[in-house]
């Protein structure tokens, strides 16, 4: 028997155009993405459709358009799928957990989630930074680098992918020094080092906002990025969404945690097929079902159960 659990993903899913099947072929779905414009007062939905990649390089409206179709996909899988032990989220696929899990109405979410990126946005004017993919390190190699070469580690991602976020007047040197150990060093398209002490400026801001929103009990166990542990109450669901700006995203940790837990079937739910992927690297046994385009959707039952 299946054990399972949803996850959503975070940024760098994005792409133009995704969310389009949904927009199209689902009312529900629709609505979602309805909202999320209204409540933001961003056409997030034109910035998706238009086909202009450069509309999605904003982290504000990447950060809202992959809430948008990750919680417009979810809307449509929720009924189908037995019951969900845990949920987990990358980075910010943690905020559309809160939905799922029944912790904020869907408008509270957008003005969260819309908030967050603007205060991070703004984080990384403050301190100039950025991050790097480094493959082929284990943990404790850059953990022991850390302090010496001047980066901290923001992602551990799967066993041989950690990222770290580094000064941007920094960053050319450290790459050298890494890349003559023979890393592979990839610098990513984001606006600043994500889930690092660069952010302080962006988790005080986002404070304010977290409490005046009335949060409640998650309804399934959110497996928390910091933690890498599930969590119900709402005063350490708050918590973990402060910590995660300025600490480590432990997913590797969360994944095998969860597996531990018995789950062996994850539902993948919104763009691209990131988590796949990583997910692949750190459990080849671990069972994914992208759910993101109107087939995916139809294909549930022949995926799961072949027919």
């Amino acid at each position: 028997m299946s054990e399972k659990a949803i996850i959503f993903p975070g940024q760098g899913a994005q792409y133009p155009q995704m969310g389009l099947s949904l927009y199209r072929n689902f009312p529900k779905a629709k609505k979602v993405f309805n909202l999320v414009d209204r409540v933001s007062g961003i056409k997030v939905s034109e910035a998706m459709f238009g086909g202009d990649p450069f509309r999605l390089q904003d982290t504000s409206v990447q950060q809202l358009a992959i809430l948008a179709v990750s919680l417009a996909a979810y809307e449509q899988l929720k009924g189908k799928t037995g019951n969900i032990k845990f949920l987990s989220g990358l980075s910010l696929g943690e905020y559309s957990c809160l939905y799922a899990a029944g912790v904020l109405p869907l408008e509270d979410i957008v003005i969260l989630v819309k908030n967050r990126g603007r205060a991070m946005q703004e984080a990384a004017e403050i301190n100039p930074s950025s991050m790097f993919a480094v493959i082929g390190a284990k943990k404790q190699e850059l953990e022991a680098k850390a302090q010496d070469l001047d980066f901290y580690i923001a992602n551990i991602n799967a066993p041989s992918q950690i990222v770290i976020s580094v000064k941007k007047e920094n960053k050319n040197d450290l790459k050298f020094n890494l890349e003559k150990e023979g890393l592979r060093v990839v610098e990513l398209k984001v606006s600043g080092g994500f889930h690092s002490p660069f952010m302080e400026p962006a988790r005080k801001k986002l404070e304010d906002v977290v409490c005046r929103l009335k949060f409640s009990d998650a309804e399934i166990p959110i497996v928390s990025n910091v933690t890498a542990s599930p969590h119900s109450e709402s005063s350490q669901i708050k918590d973990n969404l402060l910590k995660q700006l300025v600490s480590p995203v432990l997913w590797m940790d969360s994944v095998k945690y969860m597996a531990e837990k018995g789950i062996n079937y994850f539902y993948e739910t919104g763009p691209s097929k990131v988590l796949k992927g990583l997910l692949r690297k750190i459990d080849k046994s671990l069972k994914v079902i992208n759910i993101e385009k109107k087939e995916d959707l139809e294909n549930i039952n022949k995926e799961e159960y072949g027919f």
